[in-house]
């Protein structure tokens, strides 16, 4: 009878469940989420909410931003990094991780064609900056110099560099470093450094018409190579 009852019920009725009848708990609705540890790993974004952690993140989104966009909005991407070098600025002054600041600034203003501006950037707050990160800074000044054609600094931070070496104190007074090339990391011995820097010094020499010094230094750079 129950059964003929219900086959007569009108469209869309349906019976109450009984109130003893099991019944599963309600899965918690997961929230997506917008910054993954995968992301942070990949994009090398520290974890958190300090004021570096807020630039590196806006540093990353303007280059995918730049990345995937066309030409019509490089204007607008290039005012965002003038306001993305402020927000370092504020991370440096707050102190919150200021070796990293300082290198990422001083990489986004030579993007912006300011280089002048962040070798001056550099040379004023890399006193706040530890010891370790002092060989770094160093190498980025020597990519700004060589963009900026300020040969006779290139060569005279060349030949400092060269002068640590000799007396055990470059990398660190360790006698290797880690290096990252297209995301691979490396170790690189003192020797292959010094080798390399030769090679810089004898470049940039030539190009100041020195060529007895430029020789000299290119000459010390292969005996380094084949011993």
């Amino acid at each position: 009878m129950q059964d003929t009852c219900m086959w007569n019920a009108p469209p869309g009725f349906r019976p109450l469940k009984s109130a003893s009848a099991p019944c599963s708990p309600a899965k918690p609705i997961s929230m997506p989420r917008t910054r993954s540890k995968s992301f942070h790993v990949t994009h090398r974004v520290p974890i958190g909410d300090a004021p570096y952690v807020r630039a590196k993140l806006v540093q990353v989104l303007l280059l995918m931003l730049n990345i995937g966009i066309s030409y019509v909005f490089d204007k607008l991407y290039s005012e965002y990094c003038i306001g993305l070098s402020l927000i370092f600025v504020f991370a440096i002054n707050a102190g919150d991780r200021v070796d990293s600041a300082l290198k990422d600034m001083a990489i986004v203003m030579k993007q912006q064609n300011k280089a002048d501006e962040a070798i001056e950037a550099i040379k004023s707050l890399r006193t706040r900056c530890s010891e370790q990160a002092q060989e770094s800074l160093d190498n980025i000044l020597l990519h700004l110099y060589k963009r900026c054609g300020r040969l006779d600094d290139q060569v005279a931070l060349l030949k400092n560099k060269l002068y640590l070496i000799q007396q055990g104190l470059a990398l660190n007074g360790k006698q290797t470093k880690t290096a990252r090339s297209q995301g691979k990391k490396f170790q690189v011995s003192v020797e292959q450094e010094a080798t390399r820097l030769l090679g810089n010094l004898g470049w940039a020499l030539m190009q100041q018409n020195n060529y007895i010094e430029a020789e000299d230094a290119i000459q010390k750079s292969i005996i380094n190579c084949t011993t």
